[in-house]
C-alpha cells in the first residue's frame, strides 16, 4: 500500500501540465514530456482501485458499527468517491479540463494510512487552543504598528519624503503586508531604508516593532508550540505503546489458556 501511495503522489511530476525538465533555467529548459491522455489516468485508476480494496477490507474487519464511528474511514470513502467522479469527468473531457479536484486530496491517502501522521495531526489540533492567545496578541501587535506606520509615513507635499509611503505604506493592505514580512525579518532592513534616508529617528519605530514582535512574541509562540506539541505527542505515543503491550499480553493469555 505504501508503494501505491508513493506512485499516486509521484504522478504530479509527469501529469499535464508538467514542469519536469533537466534544467531549471527557463532559457535552457527543453519542452517537457507530456504523456498521452489516459496514460497517467490509467495508473491513477489502478491506485484508486487498490485504495478501494483497502477500504473494503478495513470496513469488513472492524464491522459496520465501528465503521460509522471512524471519521477517518468515512473521510476515506468520501475522498475516494470524489476522486473517482473527478477521474470520470477528466476522461470524458479527453483530459482537457482546467481543474482536477482529486489532486488536492492525494496527500490524504498518505495521512490516512500513517498512524504517526494521525497522531501528529491530533497533536496539532490540541495545540492550537493553547497558542490562540499568543496568536491574538501577535495579531494585535501587528495591527497596532501598522496603524502607527500609516500615521507616520503619510503622503506629503515634498516628493523626496514620500519614498516610504510609495513603497510600503500606500494603503492598509500594503502596510499590513510590509509589517508582516518585517515580522519574519525577510525585508529587514530594506523596509526602513527610505524612511531612514529622510530621518534616522524613524528607525526607532522599526526596531521597536522587531524587538517586541520578532524577539519576544515569536520566541514565546515557538516555545509554547514546542512545549505543548511535544507533550501531546509524547503522551500519544506512550498511550499507543501501552495499548500494544496490553493487546499482546491479552493475546498471550488467550493462547496460553487454550
Amino acid at each position: 500500500l505504501g508503494a501505491v501511495i508513493a506512485v499516486v503522489l509521484l504522478l504530479a511530476f509527469v501529469e499535464r501540465p508538467s514542469s519536469l525538465s533537466i534544467s531549471s533555467d527557463p532559457r535552457h529548459r527543453s519542452v517537457a514530456w507530456e504523456p498521452p491522455c489516459g496514460f497517467t489516468e490509467s495508473i491513477e485508476m489502478i491506485c484508486l482501485i487498490v485504495f478501494s480494496i483497502d477500504l473494503a477490507v478495513k470496513s469488513y474487519l472492524i464491522g459496520w458499527e465501528e465503521f460509522r464511528k471512524s471519521k477517518w474511514l468515512i473521510s476515506y470513502t468520501v475522498v475516494l468517491f470524489v476522486s473517482v467522479i473527478d477521474w470520470v469527468l477528466s476522461v470524458s473531457m479527453a483530459c482537457d479540463e482546467r481543474l482536477r479536484i482529486r489532486r488536492l486530496f492525494r496527500p490524504f491517502f498518505l495521512l490516512q494510512n500513517s498512524s504517526l501522521m494521525k497522531k501528529t495531526l491530533k497533536c496539532i489540533k490540541r495545540t492550537l487552543p493553547e497558542i490562540a492567545s499568543v496568536i491574538v496578541l501577535l495579531a494585535l501587535h501587528l495591527c497596532l504598528f501598522t496603524m502607527i506606520g500609516m500615521l507616520l509615513f503619510t503622503k506629503s507635499d515634498d516628493v523626496k519624503q514620500n519614498g516610504e509611503w510609495e513603497l510600503h505604506f500606500r494603503g492598509l493592505l500594503q502596510s499590513l503586508t510590509s509589517m508582516l514580512v518585517l515580522l519574519t525579518t525577510a525585508n529587514n532592513p530594506d523596509v526602513m531604508i527610505p524612511a531612514y534616508s529622510v530621518n534616522r529617528g524613524y528607525s526607532i519605530f522599526f526596531i521597536t516593532f522587531s524587538v517586541i514582535g520578532t524577539y519576544c512574541l515569536m520566541n514565546l509562540l515557538t516555545a509554547i508550540i514546542y512545549n505543548q506539541f511535544r507533550g501531546y505527542l509524547l503522551m500519544s505515543v506512550q498511550t499507543s505503546i501501552i495499548r500494544r503491550r496490553l493487546g499482546i499480553r491479552a493475546a498471550f493469555q488467550v493462547l496460553s489458556c487454550q
